[in-house]
């Protein structure tokens, strides 16, 4: 049954993530590649608009009215065949959608060792974020408290809204929730293969790097298996830097409208494309606007289409909610209400521990994750460099390496307004995504604003493809190391869990007048791991605890206090899930825990195939750059600033 809706859900994910968008992107003037980018862009804003009305307007009916447009979304593919298999038959988007579907097998089998998310202090997320989906997929009521105490609006709707459509096709299982975020998180791929032709003097770019890079890549693997939105907000933003250039470019206001719109709906899916939108803002009004030849009408479009669309959630939680919980409940507005000291002392802070890991300006950051596993405490100081650290998250060479090509690209001679935008845009958009965020956090803080940037970072090292001889061995050999240390182990740390012969987490005993937790052993793991193996297993930890407390002195007040705790918490959880527990086992199944089974020593299946995927990928990886290295030193095939005209060819006659 499972197996039957995964298949399902994967079926309609490539079907209703391209079809209605196709249909009105079909006849414009643009490249295969833009058309497959934009119909998936306006796909999945179309299917926010549909889910999201429904919820709105037709109370009880949110199921049907899916089932309805997704096979709306079936005809309408079925009526444009011909246009989409001329599509696929073009070389640009054949070969991105050929790295996509590696880049999705490839993540899933990661997936399926996963048994439960850990590292570093992230905590929770992935259990809110599947919550909110349930919210609107099963219209819990508008107060209903969310994980980590958060309130409705402190994060916008879009991509919850999407998993809810998806799972409306078929089971409100955490597994299909899994499956629905990957596959939106991993269409980030598709807008940097755009911009690997924006980025490049060679005719074509190709496309193997960049799939090699991301495959190995742990910042942007643990964003696509974790299920939150950062990346499909990374992929709204890449995409619209590349139709405002390509628009400038041409002189097409259309692209330039849709670049606007597509920053519109990533603002829906995370608010972390604020600086992104504020910085084409400014640019469009004082660089762009004064020069176009329709600018009124051409600024009244961009400010309806986005209006328009931003009110939709923006209206509807005012009305909810009020102007307070719309705009101030958001983490960056609370965290730093509650920040007492000063904000430009914090913002510089975090800037520095943004630029420079803990563990080389504190000789004490190695102890910051001490545990009793030597594994998770090796995970959790890599995975803090990883995924908090501008430079090495995009790899721990490849971060220096994209910070070298972009340096000495911007120490060319200006050739145009490409290269003055890609000049203002990175330090804009950095020192204005750390300055939104409200904590003070000392391991940094690239995560949470600048995953599109460090995105556009790797395709940059992609486009200077083929790499001299000794660059292709650095770049792999750091691909090798980051695979091992950021994504194999975050992986195998993540398929830990209880068997009869390890403890890796602990359960609650009563010791004393106090209820704590057993005594940390040998494979135990952190304290935050800990906290989301019992999110994910609360209700059955909370049940065991009832059961044993029947066997306790009942006449003992410290029993009966934390049954009664228990009991509250039970009865809190059926409220806020509005009885998801109940109906779905008492607890959250990953798709690790029907592949990986309980192993602790032992490799299992999922474990041996992710071993071999990277054997061969790196294989045909190494033997790709070897034989197109070019052996003398070349001119660089980066160009950002604006592209070269290209020498027309003579042609027999």
């Amino acid at each position: 049954m499972l197996a039957a809706q995964l298949g399902l859900t994967l079926l309609l994910l490539a079907v209703c993530s391209f079809a209605p968008g196709f249909i009105a992107v079909r006849r414009l003037p643009w490249n295969p590649l833009e058309k497959l980018c934009g119909s998936i862009g306006l796909s999945l804003i179309v299917l926010y608009l549909v889910c999201f009305g429904a919820y709105c307007l037709a109370p009880g009916s949110l199921t049907a009215v899916c089932r309805a447009f997704a096979a709306a979304s079936v005809l309408m593919g079925v009526l444009a065949w011909k246009d989409i298999r001329r599509l696929v038959c073009s070389y640009g988007a054949r070969q991105a959608l050929a790295g996509y579907g590696f880049l999705l097998a490839w993540t899933l089998a990661i997936l399926s060792m996963i048994r439960n998310y850990s590292g570093a202090f992230w905590v929770g997320d992935w259990a809110e974020h599947f919550q909110r989906t349930l919210f609107f997929l099963h219209r819990f009521p508008v107060r209903v408290p969310i994980v980590g105490d958060y309130k409705l609006p402190a994060r916008p709707p879009m991509m919850n809204v999407l998993g809810a459509f998806f799972l409306a096709q078929t089971a409100d299982r955490y597994e299909t929730f899994q499956l629905v975020f990957t596959f939106l998180n991993l269409l980030l791929l598709l807008p940097c293969c755009l911009m690997l032709r924006g980025l490049t003097k060679k005719r074509s770019a190709r496309v193997l790097p960049l799939v090699a890079l991301f495959a190995m890549n742990p910042m942007l693997m643990e964003n696509a298996t974790y299920t939150w939105t950062k990346d499909l907000t990374a992929f709204f933003v890449v995409l619209a830097l590349w139709l405002y250039l390509a628009g400038l470019r041409k002189n097409d206001g259309l692209r330039i409208a849709a670049a606007f719109l597509a920053l519109a709906g990533g603002l829906l899916v995370h608010y972390s494309a604020g600086p992104y939108i504020a910085f084409l803002a400014l640019h469009y009004l004082f660089r762009v606007f004064p020069k176009r030849p329709h600018k009124l009408r051409e600024l009244a479009i961009i400010a309806c289409a986005c209006g328009l669309l931003l009110a939709t959630w923006f209206g509807w939680s005012i009305a909810t909610y009020g102007i307070h919980d719309t705009f101030a409940s958001n983490t960056s507005v609370t965290s730093s209400a509650q920040y007492r000291g000063s904000t430009v002392m914090k913002i510089g802070s975090n800037l520095l521990d943004t630029a420079v890991p803990a563990i080389f300006r504190d000789p004490d950051a190695l102890s910051m994750f001490d545990q009793p596993n030597a594994a998770g405490k090796l995970r959790d100081n890599f995975f803090a460099i990883y995924q908090t650290n501008l430079i090495f998250g995009m790899g721990l060479i490849g971060g220096p390496v994209a910070f070298w090509i972009f340096c000495r690209a911007m120490r060319r001679p200006a050739r145009g307004r490409e290269y003055r935008f890609w000049l203002y845009l990175a330090p804009f958009v950095i020192v204005a995504g750390i300055a939104m965020v409200g904590e003070r956090d000392y391991i940094g803080v690239a995560h949470l604003t600048l995953i599109a940037i460090e995105a556009l970072g790797i395709t940059l090292i992609a486009a200077s493809f083929p790499w001299r001889r000794w660059t292709a061995v650095l770049l792999i050999a750091g691909c090798v190391v980051d695979f091992s240390l950021g994504v194999f182990l975050q992986a195998r740390v993540e398929s830990f869990d209880n068997t009869p012969s390890k403890t890796v987490f602990e359960g609650f005993n009563l010791i004393g007048n106090d209820l704590q937790l057993g005594a940390m052993g040998p494979d135990s793991l952190s304290a935050a791991a800990w906290r989301n193996w019992h999110m994910k297993n609360q209700e059955g930890q909370d049940n065991q605890w009832l059961r044993r407390d029947r066997q306790l002195p009942q006449e003992s007040p410290v029993v009966q206090r934390y049954a009664n705790l228990f009991e509250q918490d039970l009865k809190s959880n059926a409220q806020d899930w509005q009885g998801w527990y109940a109906r779905n086992g008492g607890a959250m199944t990953f798709l690790g825990d029907h592949l990986a089974r309980p192993s602790f020593d032992g490799w299992n299946a999922p474990t041996l195939a992710v071993l071999l995927l990277f054997a061969g990928l790196l294989g045909v990886f190494w033997k790709h750059s070897m034989r197109l290295a070019p052996a003398e030193p070349r001119k660089p095939a980066v160009a950002l600033g604006k592209p070269t005209a290209r020498k027309p060819v003579a042609r027999k006659r």
